[in-house]
């Protein structure tokens, strides 16, 4: 654990030097400084729980965005450039590398969502509008936890690719696929299946279920009872919540799906690389 822990400040601390860190930590600052500037110029019209809810509204396209592009190269650079057989030289496990990584860069991702939420509500204040610290908290919770989700992703898919395209591609792929796509795949696997034309009848139980697995979906579930006023700022990239509420809408199952997309990915990426020939 402590090997892993000293890549995941390697990581953390080596991020300084990366010209993509400055790119994204400059969206993460406008996002803040845009965020409350909006809120704080209608004060009349914001309440407690206006800033955390811009802010994450604005983190789920923006800071996805983010977290896949300077998370996507983390293990494939190294590989390509050496520094892994460096590393692995040294006493660090495959291990330690893959899932040092993945914390590492969901620490800074992290860090820098707190920076948002912080700039957004100073300025929203001095500006006169209400600040509510508990949505704050809320929002950065659910933010990290959505940001660990494509951490995982990118990580992933960076330890089980073999050259730096082929990661960059995936990830950003997948990225697309989970926030603007994700939502039709039902309906082109029964295009396919209903013989190239447009199928006919009421929408099946899995392919609603389906719009449920998705990670922005499954922690809005998750999180709609718990941060009420805030929840429904991931709404814009998820499937809604029908009125029978199945299972598949329950919290606890929208907690084991979140869960899933934490853990799965990056280790599918780890398993892959220990079994690599570098």
């Amino acid at each position: 654990m402590n090997r892993l822990l000293q890549i995941a400040r390697k990581d953390f601390r080596d991020a300084a030097r990366d010209r993509e860190l400055y790119v994204a930590g400059a969206l993460f600052l406008l996002l803040g400084l845009a965020i409350g500037y909006i809120v704080g110029g209608s004060p009349e019209q914001a309440d407690g729980a206006s800033v955390a809810f811009g802010s994450l509204a604005g983190l789920t396209f923006i800071g996805t965005l983010a977290a896949v592009a300077l998370s996507q190269n983390q293990i494939v650079g190294k590989r390509s450039s050496g520094e892994l057989r460096v590393l692995l030289s040294l006493p660090f496990s495959r291990r330690d590398v893959v899932y040092g990584s993945f914390f590492g860069r969901w620490a800074l991702l992290a860090t820098m969502s707190i920076v948002t939420l912080v700039v957004a509500a100073g300025l929203a204040f001095l500006r006169g509008a209400p600040v509510g610290v508990a949505p704050l908290l809320g929002a950065i919770v659910l933010a990290s936890v959505l940001l660990g989700v494509f951490v995982s992703l990118a990580v992933g898919l960076s330890a089980g690719s073999e050259n730096t395209a082929r990661a960059a591609a995936g990830s950003f792929g997948i990225f697309i696929v989970v926030l603007f796509l994700w939502g039709e795949l039902p309906g082109i696997v029964r295009y396919v299946l209903n013989g190239f034309s447009s199928p006919t009848g009421a929408t099946p139980s899995w392919a609603k279920a389906w719009g449920h697995l998705q990670p922005i979906a499954a922690l809005r579930n998750l999180s709609v009872d718990v941060f009420p006023d805030i929840a429904p700022a991931l709404s814009a990239f998820a499937n809604s919540i029908p009125e029978s509420q199945p299972v598949y809408t329950e919290p606890w199952f929208g907690a084991l799906v979140v869960l899933a997309w934490v853990v799965l990915p990056v280790t599918a990426g780890y398993l892959k690389l220990r079994g690599a020939d570098l």
